[in-house]
């Protein structure tokens, strides 16, 4: 034996780590024994909770939710817009006389008492009604001097044309005799002068004449000038400023005329409607002032540029042979527009995933279920509490899909709905 070397104990070689002998087997057999008993408990559990589940009742099938439907189908949409704006005559004149004179007789009218009167305000008068006559003494003496100067200028150029004529026979003559050395060239200057100058007299004379012609027809026309005429084929008088013996001047303002066989009314539309409107177009026109009638219009005039104040376009509507309407009042112009669109009511819009989009639901049937189909849509206007949808090429939902009008908000796609008769 080395010198340091420890001798072991007697015994039958085990490490002295074990312990005795032997044990260490047992506690080895009784670790297998509890995994194997755990091991089983485990396997038993899991078998017990399959066996649970495989027996427990399934869960029955959510019911289907009541919805109500509504066919998507075209509808004719009315819309109107309204302008208001005063009651304006078609036409008005202020009339006066060309001359000046004095006022001897005014138009005669019979009133409802049966009594005439002279005319005056509200009275209506027709096409070439004389409203008023001048004392026309003074026009017809000068008009008889203006045919005197005319007879007595024309008798001086029919004098005139007949030297004139002789004259011209004279040179004639003279001028033959001068050509066979029969006469001296002074006696041809001297006819040639001659008749050069009586030609030039009748031209004086001639113009002369003309003018004393114009006298004459002016004369006349100041004798027509004294008496006022209507010029409308139905006027109304709205003011008279003369009386009979009143001496008026030329251009003197004597009858205020309107011609309210038709009435205008006057307003401003944006620039987005005045595209929209034509000549001839026809529009509803109703007043406050004649409760429970409307009139029917065309619009008249149409201005091509917008006003610099208010930056709208001047539109002016008429309205024939319509005496209840009256300059002063205030008329309301309706637009009205009629589109045939798709409508659905606003319960029936739900916002969808995507942002700033939305979608209905439409049923379709689907192994013979009802079933809640989400469809995305566009929309073209807003009506009251309903929509106008958009109907494209790109548009899934299509005319006669019965949309879920209410209940939408309980929806989600696919779900299983029953609908409400």
């Amino acid at each position: 034996m080395n010198p340091g070397t420890r001798a072991l104990p007697a015994g039958d070689g085990a490490s002295p780590s074990l312990g005795k002998p032997g044990k260490w087997k047992y506690r080895l057999v009784a670790a297998l024994v509890l995994i194997g008993i755990g091991a089983l408990a485990l396997g038993f559990r899991s078998l017990l909770y399959h066996r649970a589940l495989s027996l427990a009742p399934k869960p029955s099938e959510a019911p289907p939710l009541t919805v109500r439907v509504q066919p998507l189908v075209s509808e004719t949409v009315s819309s109107a817009l309204t302008y208001s704006g005063p009651v304006k005559e078609l036409e008005k004149a202020e009339l006066s006389f060309r001359v000046g004179g004095t006022i001897t007789g005014l138009h005669r009218v019979v009133g409802p008492d049966g009594k005439e009167h002279a005319i005056h305000e509200g009275d209506l008068v027709t096409p070439e009604t004389i409203l008023a006559s001048l004392d026309t003494a003074d026009y017809v003496r000068d008009r008889n001097v203006a045919a005197e100067k005319v007879a007595t200028a024309e008798a001086y150029l029919a004098q005139l044309e007949s030297e004139a004529s002789l004259a011209l026979l004279e040179f004639r003559r003279v001028e033959q005799l001068w050509k066979s050395n029969a006469t001296s060239i002074s006696n041809l200057d001297t006819a040639k002068t001659k008749q050069v100058s009586t030609a030039l007299a009748v031209a004086g004379a001639k113009r002369d004449r003309e003018s004393a012609r114009i006298a004459l027809a002016q004369a006349e026309a100041n004798i027509a000038y004294c008496t006022l005429k209507s010029p409308f084929r139905q006027g109304t008088v709205a003011a008279r400023f003369v009386d009979v013996g009143q001496r008026v001047t030329a251009n003197q303002k004597s009858f205020l005329l309107l011609d309210l066989s038709s009435v205008v009314i006057g307003f401003g539309v944006p620039d987005t409607l005045v595209g929209a409107l034509r000549l001839g177009q026809t529009v509803d026109v109703f007043c406050d002032a004649l409760p429970g009638s409307r009139f029917q219009a065309i619009v008249h005039k149409i201005a091509s540029a917008a006003d610099q104040q208010t930056r709208t376009y001047p539109i002016e509507v008429r309205v024939d042979n319509q005496p209840g309407l009256k300059p002063g009042m205030i008329a309301t112009v309706e637009f009205r527009k009629e589109v045939n669109s798709y409508l659905l009511p606003l319960t029936a819009v739900v916002p969808a995933a995507r942002e700033a989009t939305y979608q209905v639901f439409r049923v379709v049937e689907r192994d013979g279920k009802s079933i809640a189909e989400s469809v995305p849509v566009r929309f073209d206007n807003v009506l009251d509490n309903r929509v106008a949808v958009r109907l494209d090429a790109t548009t899934l939902l299509k005319p006669g899909d019965r949309v879920v009008s209410t209940g939408t908000h309980r929806l989600h796609d696919g779900q299983a709905v029953q609908v409400e008769p």
